[in-house]
């Protein structure tokens, strides 16, 4: 067992996931603001990596006909448990049995835990495996900032270090179209309230140093410590 494997024993408690398919209101606003221009509802769904299921959950209740991936047996227990598809976790093995099924895959802090080679396989899978026009969303560690480090140095089973020039160029020969590259959506709660107030303030200060950042480097950077990036798969048609 490589060093790496062993950690994945304990990723879950340290993680500290809580109950499974469970979300909360964070969560959910969270969901609703991040996927608000993905398709969810009444789609064919597939989450790489869902962890706890917070996100399956919140689109389950949505219509969504959510499939499930995840190296965890654990998780992978509970979503059977659960009635949900659960495919196998070397995704690339199984693309063309699920050729063109997917309307939307979501990736939420999973591919930078391979390595590149891996990633261009993954990205190959979900090509295979999305309808023309579906969408992909990956997040992950901003490796062009500063701020990235803390998200990707802080968990050991980090591989890769990704960003939006990484994804560009590995899109470069594939069946893909960047179509949202920003920084990952911040919920605030309940306009007003104490906790509204301190998030805004924060994250207005976020963007001001971001904006001084990109204007004193002229560059179209995003400093955000965490991005999130859509890749729309091109209809041939």
């Amino acid at each position: 067992m490589s060093d790496k494997t062993d950690l994945y024993m304990h990723y879950q408690d340290w993680k500290s996931w809580g109950e499974m398919f469970d979300y909360s209101p964070d969560h959910a606003g969270y969901f609703a603001a991040e996927l608000a221009d993905i398709k969810i509802s009444g789609a064919d769904v597939l989450e790489i990596g869902f962890g706890a299921g917070s996100c399956v959950a919140w689109m389950e209740e949505r219509g969504a006909r959510v499939s499930v991936t995840e190296i965890s047996d654990r998780s992978c227990s509970a979503a059977r448990a659960r009635g949900l598809d659960v495919l196998p976790s070397d995704l690339p093995s199984v693309a063309e049995a699920h050729e063109r099924r997917f309307d939307t895959i979501l990736a939420f802090d999973v591919f930078e835990h391979l390595d590149l080679e891996t990633v261009g396989a993954y990205l190959d899978a979900c090509a295979t495996m999305l309808k023309p026009g579906g969408n992909l969303l990956l997040r992950f560690p901003n490796a062009q900032s500063p701020f990235g480090l803390a998200p990707q140095a802080g968990d050991p089973t980090h591989r890769s270090e990704l960003s939006a020039s990484v994804i560009r160029l590995m899109i470069t020969r594939r069946p893909f179209d960047l179509t949202r590259y920003a920084g990952s959506h911040i919920y605030r709660g309940k306009p007003f309230s104490p906790v509204w107030i301190k998030r805004s303030a924060r994250r207005l200060m976020q963007k001001a140093i971001s904006g001084l950042l990109r204007f004193a480097y002229a560059s179209g950077i995003h400093y955000d410590p965490v991005v999130v990036i859509v890749l729309q798969k091109s209809d041939p048609a």
